[in-house]
Protein backbone atom coordinates (compact mmCIF):
# COMPACT_ATOMS: atom_id res chain seq x y z
CA UNK A 1 0.00 0.00 0.00
CA UNK A 2 1.58 3.88 -1.08
CA UNK A 3 1.23 4.75 2.48
CA UNK A 4 3.20 2.21 3.93
CA UNK A 5 5.78 1.18 1.76
CA UNK A 6 9.38 0.22 3.13
CA UNK A 7 11.56 2.94 3.85
CA UNK A 8 9.24 5.52 5.25
CA UNK A 9 10.77 6.62 8.98
CA UNK A 10 8.18 9.52 9.76
CA UNK A 11 7.51 9.70 13.42
CA UNK A 12 4.11 8.68 13.33
CA UNK A 13 5.11 6.03 11.75
CA UNK A 14 7.88 4.50 14.11
CA UNK A 15 5.34 5.62 16.77
CA UNK A 16 3.24 2.67 16.38
CA UNK A 17 5.75 0.30 17.37
CA UNK A 18 5.17 0.85 20.98
CA UNK A 19 1.34 1.41 20.30
CA UNK A 20 -0.94 -1.57 22.06
CA UNK A 21 -3.45 -2.70 20.23
CA UNK A 22 -7.06 -2.45 21.49
CA UNK A 23 -8.68 -5.93 22.35
CA UNK A 24 -11.57 -4.34 20.43
CA UNK A 25 -9.21 -4.25 17.17
CA UNK A 26 -7.34 -7.32 17.65
CA UNK A 27 -10.26 -9.85 17.21
CA UNK A 28 -10.08 -9.08 13.70
CA UNK A 29 -6.49 -9.95 12.99
CA UNK A 30 -7.44 -13.08 11.91
CA UNK A 31 -7.85 -13.09 8.55
CA UNK A 32 -8.14 -17.06 7.75
CA UNK A 33 -12.07 -15.57 6.89
CA UNK A 34 -10.92 -14.10 4.33
CA UNK A 35 -10.15 -17.78 2.68
CA UNK A 36 -7.80 -18.67 -0.75
CA UNK A 37 -6.47 -15.45 -3.56
CA UNK A 38 -8.84 -15.94 -6.43
CA UNK A 39 -8.02 -15.16 -10.46
CA UNK A 40 -10.46 -14.78 -13.16
CA UNK A 41 -10.20 -13.51 -17.05
CA UNK A 42 -12.25 -11.38 -18.21
CA UNK A 43 -12.07 -10.60 -21.67
CA UNK A 44 -8.40 -9.05 -21.94
CA UNK A 45 -8.12 -8.53 -17.93
CA UNK A 46 -7.15 -11.24 -15.49
CA UNK A 47 -8.40 -10.14 -12.21
CA UNK A 48 -7.20 -11.01 -8.76
CA UNK A 49 -9.27 -10.97 -6.48
CA UNK A 50 -10.77 -12.69 -2.83
CA UNK A 51 -14.60 -13.77 -1.95
CA UNK A 52 -15.93 -14.82 1.72
CA UNK A 53 -18.98 -15.02 3.63
CA UNK A 54 -21.71 -14.78 4.75
CA UNK A 55 -20.02 -15.27 7.94
CA UNK A 56 -23.38 -16.28 10.07
CA UNK A 57 -25.51 -19.03 9.09
CA UNK A 58 -28.93 -18.33 7.45
CA UNK A 59 -27.68 -14.87 6.42
CA UNK A 60 -29.57 -13.74 3.10
CA UNK A 61 -27.59 -10.00 2.56
CA UNK A 62 -27.40 -9.16 -1.19
CA UNK A 63 -23.66 -9.79 -2.45
CA UNK A 64 -20.91 -6.95 -2.06
CA UNK A 65 -18.09 -5.60 -4.23
CA UNK A 66 -15.46 -3.33 -3.00
CA UNK A 67 -13.51 -1.17 -5.17
CA UNK A 68 -10.58 0.59 -3.57
CA UNK A 69 -8.70 3.88 -4.72
CA UNK A 70 -5.33 5.31 -6.09
CA UNK A 71 -2.06 3.48 -5.40
CA UNK A 72 -4.13 0.71 -3.58
CA UNK A 73 -4.24 -3.01 -3.93
CA UNK A 74 -7.40 -5.05 -2.13
CA UNK A 75 -4.93 -4.90 0.97
CA UNK A 76 -5.68 -1.44 2.22
CA UNK A 77 -9.14 -2.81 3.22
CA UNK A 78 -8.86 -3.35 7.36
CA UNK A 79 -9.66 -6.48 8.33
CA UNK A 80 -12.96 -4.93 11.12
CA UNK A 81 -14.10 -3.58 8.08
CA UNK A 82 -14.34 -6.32 6.29
CA UNK A 83 -15.44 -9.18 9.06
CA UNK A 84 -17.78 -6.75 10.13
CA UNK A 85 -19.64 -6.60 6.40
CA UNK A 86 -19.28 -9.89 5.54
CA UNK A 87 -20.88 -11.31 8.60
CA UNK A 88 -24.34 -11.28 6.80
CA UNK A 89 -23.41 -11.18 2.94
CA UNK A 90 -20.96 -12.44 0.36
CA UNK A 91 -18.05 -9.78 -0.14
CA UNK A 92 -15.43 -9.67 -3.13
CA UNK A 93 -12.64 -7.19 -2.50
CA UNK A 94 -10.11 -7.47 -5.99
CA UNK A 95 -7.03 -5.41 -7.26
CA UNK A 96 -8.21 -3.15 -10.14
CA UNK A 97 -7.15 -3.23 -13.43
CA UNK A 98 -3.61 -3.03 -13.89
CA UNK A 99 -2.80 -2.81 -10.14
CA UNK A 100 -1.45 -5.48 -7.98
CA UNK A 101 -2.29 -9.12 -9.21
CA UNK A 102 -4.47 -7.86 -11.81
CA UNK A 103 -3.17 -6.89 -15.14
CA UNK A 104 -4.43 -4.63 -17.63
CA UNK A 105 -6.28 -4.55 -20.43
CA UNK A 106 -3.86 -2.73 -22.53
CA UNK A 107 -0.91 -1.33 -21.33
CA UNK A 108 -0.33 0.91 -24.59
CA UNK A 109 -3.94 2.34 -24.32
CA UNK A 110 -4.68 5.12 -22.01
CA UNK A 111 -6.61 4.49 -19.47
CA UNK A 112 -9.94 5.77 -18.34
CA UNK A 113 -12.43 6.15 -14.86
CA UNK A 114 -14.97 4.84 -17.90
CA UNK A 115 -13.05 2.00 -18.70
CA UNK A 116 -12.23 1.11 -15.37
CA UNK A 117 -16.02 1.11 -14.49
CA UNK A 118 -16.75 -1.11 -17.78
CA UNK A 119 -14.28 -3.59 -16.51
CA UNK A 120 -15.75 -3.67 -13.14
CA UNK A 121 -19.37 -4.49 -14.52
CA UNK A 122 -17.52 -7.62 -16.66
CA UNK A 123 -16.40 -8.49 -13.08
CA UNK A 124 -19.56 -8.56 -11.66
CA UNK A 125 -20.64 -10.55 -14.93
CA UNK A 126 -17.92 -12.74 -14.84
CA UNK A 127 -18.15 -13.76 -11.08
CA UNK A 128 -22.17 -14.32 -11.55
CA UNK A 129 -22.92 -11.57 -9.06
CA UNK A 130 -26.87 -10.63 -10.06
CA UNK A 131 -27.11 -6.38 -9.12
CA UNK A 132 -24.72 -6.60 -6.25
CA UNK A 133 -24.50 -3.30 -3.91
CA UNK A 134 -21.40 -1.52 -4.01
CA UNK A 135 -18.68 0.62 -2.19
CA UNK A 136 -16.14 2.79 -3.46
CA UNK A 137 -13.29 4.75 -1.72
CA UNK A 138 -11.77 7.57 -3.51
CA UNK A 139 -10.57 6.41 -6.90
CA UNK A 140 -13.04 3.58 -6.49
CA UNK A 141 -15.79 6.09 -5.70
CA UNK A 142 -14.71 8.15 -9.01
CA UNK A 143 -15.07 4.25 -10.84
CA UNK A 144 -18.29 3.29 -8.43
CA UNK A 145 -20.04 7.09 -9.53
CA UNK A 146 -19.50 6.47 -13.41
CA UNK A 147 -20.81 3.03 -13.16
CA UNK A 148 -23.90 3.91 -11.57
CA UNK A 149 -24.20 7.36 -13.95
CA UNK A 150 -23.45 4.79 -16.96
CA UNK A 151 -24.94 1.42 -15.95
CA UNK A 152 -27.57 1.55 -12.97
CA UNK A 153 -29.27 -1.65 -13.63
CA UNK A 154 -25.70 -3.75 -12.54
CA UNK A 155 -25.58 -2.89 -9.09
CA UNK A 156 -28.31 -2.08 -6.50
CA UNK A 157 -27.40 -0.25 -3.23
CA UNK A 158 -24.46 2.56 -3.31
CA UNK A 159 -22.16 3.51 -0.83
CA UNK A 160 -19.20 5.61 -1.90
CA UNK A 161 -16.53 6.65 0.83
CA UNK A 162 -14.05 10.33 0.43
CA UNK A 163 -14.60 10.56 -3.45
CA UNK A 164 -16.10 13.06 -5.78
CA UNK A 165 -18.19 13.33 -8.57
CA UNK A 166 -15.11 15.26 -10.69
CA UNK A 167 -16.12 17.98 -13.19
CA UNK A 168 -18.07 20.86 -11.63
CA UNK A 169 -18.49 18.69 -8.39
CA UNK A 170 -14.82 18.80 -7.75
CA UNK A 171 -13.33 21.58 -5.64
CA UNK A 172 -10.05 23.49 -6.78
CA UNK A 173 -7.58 22.31 -4.21
CA UNK A 174 -8.18 18.60 -5.34
CA UNK A 175 -6.67 19.00 -8.83
CA UNK A 176 -3.22 21.08 -6.63
CA UNK A 177 -3.61 17.92 -4.47
CA UNK A 178 -3.70 15.62 -6.89
CA UNK A 179 -0.92 16.82 -8.37
CA UNK A 180 1.84 16.82 -5.04
CA UNK A 181 0.28 13.59 -4.63
CA UNK A 182 1.03 11.81 -8.03
CA UNK A 183 4.56 13.40 -8.22
CA UNK A 184 5.37 11.37 -4.66
CA UNK A 185 3.73 8.01 -5.74
CA UNK A 186 5.39 8.08 -9.19
CA UNK A 187 9.12 8.55 -7.77
CA UNK A 188 8.33 5.33 -5.93
CA UNK A 189 8.46 7.24 -2.33
CA UNK A 190 5.33 6.94 0.62
CA UNK A 191 2.66 9.28 0.76
CA UNK A 192 3.44 11.33 4.25
CA UNK A 193 0.60 9.97 6.58
CA UNK A 194 -1.47 13.41 7.17
CA UNK A 195 -2.23 13.17 3.75
CA UNK A 196 -4.30 9.87 5.04
CA UNK A 197 -5.29 10.18 8.90
CA UNK A 198 -5.11 13.46 10.78
CA UNK A 199 -2.25 14.00 13.01
CA UNK A 200 -4.43 13.50 16.07
CA UNK A 201 -4.72 11.32 18.81
CA UNK A 202 -7.30 9.37 16.90
CA UNK A 203 -5.89 10.01 13.38
CA UNK A 204 -3.05 8.31 14.79
CA UNK A 205 -4.65 5.59 16.25
CA UNK A 206 -6.15 4.76 12.96
CA UNK A 207 -2.26 4.70 11.61
CA UNK A 208 -1.63 2.64 13.96
CA UNK A 209 -4.68 0.08 13.20
CA UNK A 210 -3.62 0.33 9.52
CA UNK A 211 -0.24 -0.64 9.85
CA UNK A 212 -1.71 -3.59 12.38
CA UNK A 213 -3.76 -4.00 9.65
CA UNK A 214 -1.06 -4.23 6.69
CA UNK A 215 0.68 -7.15 8.42
CA UNK A 216 -1.85 -9.47 8.28
CA UNK A 217 -3.61 -8.64 4.93
CA UNK A 218 -2.43 -10.31 1.52
CA UNK A 219 0.66 -8.60 0.53
CA UNK A 220 0.41 -7.91 -3.23
CA UNK A 221 2.61 -6.20 -5.24
CA UNK A 222 2.17 -2.06 -6.38
CA UNK A 223 4.98 -0.42 -8.54
CA UNK A 224 5.20 3.41 -9.62
CA UNK A 225 4.30 2.05 -12.65
CA UNK A 226 1.21 0.66 -12.10
CA UNK A 227 0.02 4.53 -10.11
CA UNK A 228 1.01 5.96 -13.14
CA UNK A 229 -1.23 3.69 -15.37
CA UNK A 230 -4.33 5.41 -13.11
CA UNK A 231 -3.05 9.13 -12.98
CA UNK A 232 -4.29 10.56 -16.27
CA UNK A 233 -7.77 9.13 -15.80
CA UNK A 234 -8.00 10.49 -12.58
CA UNK A 235 -6.50 14.06 -13.86
CA UNK A 236 -9.03 13.73 -16.46
CA UNK A 237 -12.35 12.79 -14.30
CA UNK A 238 -11.63 15.62 -11.79
CA UNK A 239 -11.42 18.65 -14.83
CA UNK A 240 -14.36 16.72 -16.59
CA UNK A 241 -16.64 17.90 -17.92
CA UNK A 242 -17.19 15.15 -20.38
CA UNK A 243 -15.00 12.35 -18.10
CA UNK A 244 -16.67 13.23 -15.14
CA UNK A 245 -20.08 11.66 -13.15
CA UNK A 246 -21.43 14.53 -12.19
CA UNK A 247 -23.60 15.64 -14.65
CA UNK A 248 -25.82 11.86 -14.37
CA UNK A 249 -25.71 12.66 -10.30
CA UNK A 250 -29.47 14.13 -11.01
CA UNK A 251 -30.55 10.90 -12.81
CA UNK A 252 -28.97 8.22 -9.93
CA UNK A 253 -32.14 6.44 -8.36
CA UNK A 254 -30.17 3.96 -6.27
CA UNK A 255 -30.24 4.17 -2.79
CA UNK A 256 -26.83 6.13 -2.16
CA UNK A 257 -24.69 6.39 1.42
CA UNK A 258 -21.56 8.57 1.45
CA UNK A 259 -19.04 7.82 4.27
CA UNK A 260 -16.75 11.10 4.59
CA UNK A 261 -13.96 12.75 6.87
CA UNK A 262 -14.22 16.19 7.49
CA UNK A 263 -10.13 16.76 7.85
CA UNK A 264 -9.88 15.34 4.52
CA UNK A 265 -6.70 16.53 2.59
CA UNK A 266 -6.80 14.72 -0.88
CA UNK A 267 -10.33 15.44 -1.82
CA UNK A 268 -12.46 17.64 0.10
CA UNK A 269 -15.12 16.79 1.96
CA UNK A 270 -17.28 19.13 0.18
CA UNK A 271 -17.08 16.99 -3.08
CA UNK A 272 -19.28 14.82 -0.38
CA UNK A 273 -21.63 17.26 0.28
CA UNK A 274 -21.79 18.37 -3.38
CA UNK A 275 -23.08 14.71 -4.30
CA UNK A 276 -25.43 13.83 -1.57
CA UNK A 277 -27.09 17.11 -2.21
CA UNK A 278 -27.54 16.07 -5.77
CA UNK A 279 -28.63 12.59 -5.68
CA UNK A 280 -32.62 12.41 -4.08
CA UNK A 281 -32.36 10.54 -1.21
CA UNK A 282 -29.04 10.38 -0.47
CA UNK A 283 -27.79 10.08 3.03
CA UNK A 284 -24.14 11.55 4.42
CA UNK A 285 -22.40 10.39 7.25
CA UNK A 286 -19.59 12.70 8.23
CA UNK A 287 -16.47 12.04 10.88
CA UNK A 288 -15.05 14.67 12.45
CA UNK A 289 -11.96 13.19 13.58
CA UNK A 290 -11.03 11.68 10.38
CA UNK A 291 -9.56 12.32 6.81
CA UNK A 292 -9.12 10.75 3.56
CA UNK A 293 -9.54 7.02 5.41
CA UNK A 294 -12.55 7.78 7.46
CA UNK A 295 -14.09 4.62 5.83
CA UNK A 296 -11.16 2.87 7.55
CA UNK A 297 -10.38 4.64 10.65
CA UNK A 298 -13.54 3.20 11.91
CA UNK A 299 -13.92 0.19 10.19
CA UNK A 300 -16.39 -1.67 12.39
CA UNK A 301 -18.44 0.94 12.94
CA UNK A 302 -18.92 1.71 9.30
CA UNK A 303 -19.40 -2.05 8.61
CA UNK A 304 -22.52 -1.78 10.62
CA UNK A 305 -23.58 1.02 9.45
CA UNK A 306 -22.77 -0.03 5.86
CA UNK A 307 -24.96 -3.27 6.88
CA UNK A 308 -27.82 -1.58 8.01
CA UNK A 309 -27.97 0.38 5.21
CA UNK A 310 -27.58 -2.06 2.58
CA UNK A 311 -30.23 -4.47 4.30
CA UNK A 312 -32.47 -1.79 4.86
Amino acid sequence: MFLLRAGNSTQRLDDCASYAIPPSFAQYLNTSFLGERQSIEVGPVNFSYYQFGPLYAGATGRPLIMVSGQGATLNIWTPDLLKTLAGGRQVTIFDNRGIGYSTDADPEEENTILGYADSTVDLIDALGLEQPDILGWSLGGFITLTLVTSFPEAVNRVVLADTSAGGQGTSAVNLANLNAISTVLLSGQSLPPTYIYPDTEAGNAGLCRLIASQMVMPKDPLTPAQVGLQTPAIEAYLQGPDTSAYAGLQNVTNPLLVIAGTQDQILSVQDDITIVSMVPGASLLQYADSGHAAILQHGATNGAVISAFLDA
